[in-house]
């Protein structure tokens, strides 16, 4: 193979992807290779805490928390395989991930009528501003990237809000 040439890659796409595909090439006036690749690229950019093999725990929120409904929907992720990917390998418990709020983060692409009847419904005040699956998600920043805020946290575990799993 050339140098200079890029190996080819063979990609199983259903009819409507290629669809958006064709139509955001035509919209964009490029070809739509140039759609896909910029995809792979937007991907990368997003999912690129995982190339650090090093990263864990809280580490690793962010990603969960930008992405977490399209990652656990697509990938299937349950709350123990979030815990071996979040948390494997950590031997000291202030970098890990409360299993509890793994648990949290793959509700986040479930219905909304299913995490609430497992966790309960967020503060209202919350729930109105940010919605259900933003109430959760800024609960976790504020707990994990951001654990100088934790006073101003609203404590899951301790409150009435949730009944037991």
């Amino acid at each position: 193979m050339d140098e200079n040439k890029h190996p080819r890659v063979s990609v199983r796409l259903c009819r409507s992807d290629l669809e958006r595909i064709e139509k955001i090439a035509g919209r964009l006036h490029v070809r739509e290779s140039e759609i896909v690749r910029f995809a792979l690229r937007l991907a990368f950019t997003k999912l690129a805490p995982l190339l650090d093999l090093n990263a864990r725990g809280q580490e690793l929120i962010p990603i969960f928390l930008e992405c977490g409904p399209e990652l656990t929907r697509h990938f299937d992720l349950d709350p123990r395989t979030l815990d071996a990917i979040i948390n494997d390998g950590l031997e000291t418990t202030e970098k890990r991930v409360d299993y509890e709020d793994l648990e949290l983060i793959a509700t986040l692409h479930m219905p909304v009528y299913h995490p609430r009847t497992r966790v309960g419904a967020p503060p209202k005040q919350e729930a109105a501003q940010l919605g259900y699956s933003g109430a959760l998600q800024h609960y976790l920043y504020q707990k994990y990237i951001e654990p100088e805020n934790r006073h101003a946290v609203l404590n899951y575990r301790t409150s009435s809000l949730r009944t037991p799993l």
